[in-house]
């Protein structure tokens, strides 16, 4: 179904890419040879299995292996860093391979690149080498290239901000001068400050999927409940939620494209998370069902490159040809001196004719402002090859990472006390969570610790000690504000009250001298707080521990054992009677069990650990 004139400049030009960028043809390798070297053999054979196979030991099910080698040789041989190290924040970043850097490292001594903008010899090796990388990239993703750009951006947060800029631009030329946005619930931050770019009233958040099935069912009736004005629109969700790993539905963006009244609606998929773990010819395999707009992380599938994008359907991608800024490299020509009014000619706008002449280019060349990250998207092309020796394919990674999944949560489920209460609240979607179904849960378990008497464990707690003993997990609000609002059952007073309280994003509030940070956390304690991980007997956030490609279980029993041994353990055991001791040249203090209310028997009040910066929780 076409989509309304009035909103497109260019919608019958589809531009046809060339084989070539800026112009250039194929440029002779002025380099040296490169000989890569190579540490095992390149044709291993994977296997494809249908379903998840496991051999058991004890109650919890053995993943059998999915890859050609041994998760744990592989581990041994390309991880040698994770050594000794339980890392389970692959959310955050997955961990690059050894032969990435090897590999990228040998090719930057073996070869000289330059500036792609520059029109020598040794740019025009770079500029050959970024259209290649961009074409593997994409075939990586599923998405093929006759229908599908790739504009590459610092991060995902950066490609979320190019798409929300160009609808601002594109909005302030309508009748209404702004453009409607609904977000799902499990928006990650950067989704939701796509909000403060419309009007008021021009902005929804989706509470659950039922909301939006009925929002598709009926979005005339629906529009008119919420007060929609704006004929264009934005709908953004993400394909796997950051906090809990559940997968929501994908079809919504075909749904959107096929509804007659929100032919000016598109749609933006923030697949950062899901891509990690997940085969995304399911996202993009089908051209007509596929989102408009989609950003990844590649960090967060190969460790390396610290490198983002945004995977543009090409029907829809004039949307961010019209908007206003343009950098370096964007524009085929531009006038600043001289009488008259001020013009530039984009390239990549699709046909666009500015004084009789067409502009040139594809959409990539005029999204990416400035000289790329060259060296970055070099990598990136080493880390998708060592990516597809070691693991094969997608599909074996989701099988992988959804077996461990399966058995850290039985495992932590199966965590009691003496008394029978659990240790671990597992956030599940209606509490039913969908472990074993890679189509609705991908390699992550979001919860909290609770002490034998029912009263949560601070998470900031959590994480420290799992940091002393070299487990290496997530805590606060995950950059989630809408899903860890909604697993905490917290009501609107509530998280006014967390505020007034003084509770900030990922970090206590307060001082950072350490003695005035130690007076405010004995006096949160005495006063029934957990500093503020835990407000009047509620958690302001969430532990989270989450797979990878070659997370292993080990990785996951190391942890559940950690569990066991740090709460379940010394609950057992009969408590003594101890007072808060403290030399003068001791800078920590020391609580009583009493005080505490974990079950850990004493421990000494230290700076919660340091929380990655852009983390949110409850804001």
């Amino acid at each position: 179904m076409a989509r309304p004139s009035i909103l497109l400049r260019f919608s019958e030009r589809r531009h046809r890419r060339g084989s070539s960028l800026n112009g250039h043809t194929k440029s002779a390798d002025i380099s040296a040879p490169v000989t890569t070297p190579v540490t095992r053999e390149k044709s291993w054979k994977h296997r494809s299995l249908g379903s998840i196979t496991s051999i058991f030991h004890g109650d919890h099910p053995v993943p059998q292996n999915v890859y050609e080698k041994p998760v744990e040789l592989i581990r041994k041989e390309e991880y040698p860093h994770m050594n000794n190290k339980t890392y389970l924040d692959h959310s955050g970043t997955t961990i690059y391979a050894a032969s990435t850097i090897t590999r990228f490292s040998h090719k930057m001594l073996h070869n000289l690149y330059g500036n792609p903008h520059s029109e020598n010899e040794p740019a025009k090796v770079s500029g050959d080498m970024v259209d290649a990388i961009r074409l593997k990239a994409l075939r990586f993703l599923g998405a093929d290239p006759e229908h599908f750009d790739l504009v590459f951006t610092a991060n995902a947060t950066a490609a979320i901000k190019l798409v929300a800029d160009s609808f601002r631009d594109l909005a302030e030329q309508t009748r209404s001068g702004s453009f409607w946005y609904g977000y799902h619930r499990d928006a990650h931050t950067s989704l939701v400050g796509v909000r403060e770019l419309v009007r008021d009233n021009e902005h929804h958040c989706f509470a659950h999927d039922a909301e939006v099935e009925a929002w598709l069912s009926n979005p005339e009736g629906y529009h008119r409940e919420i007060d929609r004005v704006s004929s264009l629109g934005l709908f953004a969700w993400p394909g796997q939620s950051n906090l809990t790993g559940r997968r929501l539905p994908l079809e919504w963006a075909g749904r959107v494209r096929k509804t007659r009244h929100l032919q000016g609606t598109y749609t933006l998929l923030d697949a950062a998370a899901l891509a990690m773990t997940s085969d995304m010819s399911r996202v993009f395999g089908d051209v007509e069902n596929a989102p408009d707009f989609a950003c990844v992380s590649f960090y967060k599938i190969f460790g390396f490159p610290d490198l983002g994008g945004l995977v543009v359907r090409k029907d829809s991608g004039h949307i961010l040809t019209l908007r206003k800024y343009f950098g370096g490299g964007t524009i085929s020509m531009v006038k600043t001196v001289g009488s008259g009014p001020a013009w530039h000619i984009s390239k990549g706008s699709e046909g666009a004719v500015e004084n009789g002449e067409a502009a040139s280019g594809g959409l990539h060349e005029a999204l990416e402002d400035g000289t790329l990250p060259f060296h970055s998207i070099l990598a990136l092309g080493e880390a998708i090859e060592v990516h597809r020796e070691l693991y094969g394919n997608m599909e074996n990674i989701s099988r992988h990472t959804t077996g461990l999944a399966v058995r850290l949560y039985n495992g932590m489920r199966a965590l009691r006390y003496g008394n029978g209460m659990p240790v671990c609240k597992i956030y599940e979607e209606d509490g039913e969570g969908g472990y074993g179904d890679e189509k609705r849960q991908g390699g992550t378990v979001a919860f909290n610790v609770f002490g034998e008497d029912g009263r949560v464990v601070s998470y900031d707690r959590v994480e420290g000690l799992a940091n002393e003993r070299g487990i290496y997990v997530r805590s606060g609000g995950i950059c989630c504000p809408g899903g860890v609002y909604t697993v905490l059952q917290y009501e609107p007073w509530q998280l006014n009250r967390a505020k007034s309280a003084g509770h900030r994003c990922g970090r206590f509030a307060f001082s950072r001298n350490k003695a005035a940070w130690e007076d405010s956390a004995n006096m949160l304690f005495h006063t029934g707080h957990q500093g503020l991980g835990v407000i009047n007997d509620l958690p302001t956030g969430v532990v989270r521990a989450s797979l990878g490609a070659m997370s292993t279980t080990k990785d996951v029993d190391t942890f559940i054992e950690f569990l066991r041994e740090t709460f379940v353990a010394p609950a057992a055991r009969p408590r003594k009677n101890s007072s808060s001791s403290s030399s003068s040249g001791n800078s920590s203090t020391s609580l009583t069990a009493e005080q505490n209310p974990g079950p850990v028997e004493t421990f000494e009040v230290r700076a919660p650990p340091r929380v990655a910066p852009g983390c949110c929780s409850l804001s």
